[in-house]
């Protein structure tokens, strides 16, 4: 599952770029989140990951589903993955923690920059676009 932070004028959202040397073997831009554990709920996920990623919480109730997204494996290019993409806003400054070295911004202008991951840059953002959700 992962989390869309929008900024205040919705021209960005937030996405990590991991550490070189955690184990998932990329530092392409990817969204905050993670995989769901087992007994977890979309927003206990999100509320644990937001903690080991960005130091911070997600305030539950601005949780809402945006979409399910499938493409090619930032870190796996031979596998597929399937990201469940809730927006929600967080509560506290993030900062990278755990298996994240730095936090971006980016937007429509970063479609083709070739730290973005494929799902984020032929899934994501041009649903984002579309549906208004990114200006």
């Amino acid at each position: 599952i992962g989390l869309l932070v929008l900024n205040a004028d919705q021209t960005a959202f937030l996405v990590c770029e991991p550490r070189a040397d955690h184990d998932e073997a990329t530092t392409m831009y990817l969204l905050p989140g993670g995989k769901i554990e087992a007994g977890e709920t979309d927003a206990v996920c999100l509320k644990r990951e937001m903690r080991e990623e960005l130091s911070c919480g997600v305030a539950e109730e601005s949780l809402r589903l945006v979409g399910e997204y499938t493409d090619v494996s930032a870190s796996h290019p031979d596998r597929d993955v399937m990201i469940r993409l809730c927006q929600g806003t967080l509560v506290g400054e993030p900062r990278p923690s755990s298996e994240i070295a730095k936090l971006h911004w980016i937007g429509a202008a970063l479609l083709n920059h070739p730290s973005v991951s494929p799902i984020i840059k032929r899934k994501v953002i041009p649903d984002l676009l579309q549906r208004g959700l990114l200006k």
